[in-house]
């Protein structure tokens, strides 16, 4: 999450209720319409994370640093930060107490960071896998 190419905007997306079900969709809002690649998940209102969703978040951080981004969690409780631990994925999905802090992490632009919506399908920054999805 270095990379100065991340830009000053980024998107703050809200993962609520089913953890591994809202990952998934929140995966497939962010290939449809994602502006830019540094998405900030707030999992505050999430049931638990388990295996499934963070697998889910570790493959959409992938696939965001080959533009320059990435996921960072906001609001991770202590068992879903040692879990990404425990599976090495921790350097993927790096966890912040709130959002002021996860905006403190991202890399300096000279601007200031800003939330900005995702657009409509057409307009996707991001990379279409070319086999599933």
């Amino acid at each position: 999450m270095t990379s100065p190419t991340a830009g000053s905007r980024y998107h703050l997306l809200a993962l609520t209720g089913h953890a591994p079900t809202a990952a998934v969709r929140l995966v497939r809002a962010v290939r449809a319409g994602a502006t830019t690649p540094v998405v900030l998940v707030d999992v505050t209102a999430a049931d638990q994370l388990d295996v499934e969703a963070l697998g889910a978040l570790a493959r959409l951080s992938m696939l965001l640093r080959t533009t320059g981004g990435g996921v960072v969690l906001v609001g991770a409780r202590t068992a879903a930060v040692q879990l990404t631990a425990r599976t090495g994925t921790a350097w993927l999905l790096p966890a912040h107490h709130d959002v002021a802090d996860a905006v403190g992490f991202l890399p300096p632009s000279g601007r200031p960071w800003t939330v900005t919506e995702l657009a409509p399908e057409c307009g996707s920054a991001l990379l279409r896998p070319t086999e599933g999805g």
